[in-house]
């Protein structure tokens, strides 16, 4: 079958770019190895949030992490392991530490964010069904080192450039907005502009919207390998092949795989996430919340509720663990002791994809023409996954570039730096004070 695009990967990122194509009138295929949506995007929250647009390595973060560490049940994990590949991406991670590379990745989501709701918004004009709520964000605040961490947070975002309105609150508005939350409250910020999804319902939208428009979803398609002949691209899997003039990898970690064996070391991680789905009851929470002390993501749907978090770097298998969803759990009912929570909820983990400097990687690969990325977008997935789509068919079809892909360009990934600016010297011998606002359950 021959394409002028193909598309490997059938999760939200994925569809989203072969939405945008197909939009066009490109002739796209989709190819996933399992059923689409069934990955990253089945149990996050769904969050579309510039509050968290947020690098996940930055100042401060590298001793954060390791009082984290030794804590079982805390909110990032890092498994034992000797692999060359992980070893090096976490020096690459520790290197994109540092406050000026903080500083540039965080002006950079923040750009990034600013456009998302427009996205979306552009999607539901096009007719694309999916669950959609705009509720604003709220941060409850159980002590005044919170308090002053996310008043913290909040003054850089708005250093960074967000026009994002976040208001404090006291305890009696906090506790009026959302009920379910213990009388321990002591205030709350609002993050004004916030939306979410049910992001199984933006994956099944998207692709029925690619099918609508005449562009093929093959599911079970289980990708092998990528090479260029003469004839241009040839994507083949244990079954079938593809040919295309175009490809985008939107497949997450295992285009690292497939860009490995093109000669690509593209440095990925693989940071697992876990979720739990309650029904929706009289005494559930009403709106979106984010526990900041513990990383837990509560998102409200129609008919249940999800709580998420944690991110457990170097996992291997989506294998459950009851310790993990035992931590997240706790930390919600601790937050909001009058919510019964339901017996029997639907239990999740998922496989994010994270490069080193927190950033996504959006744009053509150099040096293979034709060979284009849409992937470690981390805890952002359903934030930025209509914008790079968006993004992204700008490239292949006008063969212009946003100058927003500057900062998402997998080329920074590919250069050797050669030397160290004073100032970064400078920053570096700064930052072991620093407390650097981790975010981990975003998008769940």
């Amino acid at each position: 079958m021959t394409s002028s695009v193909i598309v490997i990967g059938g999760g939200a990122v994925g569809l989203s770019v072969a939405e945008s194509l197909a939009t066009r009138g490109v002739s796209v295929t989709t190819l996933e190895r399992d059923r689409c949506g069934l990955g990253a995007s089945a149990g996050n929250a769904g969050w579309i949030t510039p509050s968290l647009a947020i690098p996940v390595p930055g100042p401060g973060v590298i001793a954060q992490s390791l009082r984290w560490l030794v804590n079982p049940s805390g909110p990032l994990w890092i498994r034992p392991t000797v692999s060359p590949a992980l070893l090096g991406w976490i020096s690459r991670f520790l290197i994109s530490c540092r406050r000026s590379t903080y500083r540039r990745g965080l002006a950079a989501l923040q750009a990034a964010a600013a456009r998302t709701t427009a996205s979306f918004d552009s999607l539901a004009e096009r007719g694309l069904e999916f669950e959609y709520h705009a509720d604003d964000l709220l941060y409850p605040t159980f002590s005044a080192a919170e308090r002053d961490h996310l008043l913290g947070v909040a003054a850089g975002l708005r250093q960074a450039g967000s026009r994002l309105r976040i208001d404090q609150i006291g305890r009696d508005e906090t506790l009026a907005l959302e009920p379910a939350l213990s009388d321990r409250v002591i205030g709350g910020l609002i993050a004004e502009g916030e939306r979410r999804v049910r992001p199984e319902s933006l994956v099944a939208g998207l692709k029925r919207r690619v099918e609508s428009l005449g562009a093929d979803v093959i599911e079970g398609a289980d990708v092998a390998a990528v090479r260029r002949d003469r004839d241009g691209w040839l994507v083949s899997s244990l079954r079938s092949e593809w040919r295309a003039e175009t490809v985008v990898l939107a497949n997450g970690v295992p285009a690292r795989q497939l860009l490995g064996a093109l000669g690509v070391g593209l440095p990925l991680a693989a940071a697992k996430g876990y979720s739990r789905t309650f029904a929706r009851t009289a005494t559930a929470p009403a709106r979106p919340v984010y526990l900041e002390d513990q990383k837990v993501s509560v998102s409200v749907y129609g008919d249940a509720v999800r709580i998420s978090g944690t991110l457990e770097l170097g996992a291997r298998t989506l294998s459950l663990s009851e310790r993990r969803l035992a931590a997240i759990t706790a930390a919600t009912q601790r937050a909001m002791p009058s919510w019964e929570m339901p017996q029997n909820p639907v239990d999740w983990a998922g496989m994010r994809s994270l490069s080193p400097d927190g950033l996504p990687y959006i744009g053509a690969v150099p040096g293979l023409d034709g060979l284009y990325v849409a992937t470690g977008h981390a805890t952002l997935g359903i934030t930025l996954a209509p914008l790079s789509g968006e993004l992204l068919c700008e490239q292949i079809v006008d063969r212009g570039s946003d100058p927003l892909l500057a900062a998402f360009d997998p080329a920074r990934a590919l250069r050797r730096q050669t030397h160290r600016p004073r100032q970064e010297e400078r920053d570096e011998r700064r930052e072991r004070s620093d407390r650097h606002p981790l975010r981990l359950g975003s998008d769940g």
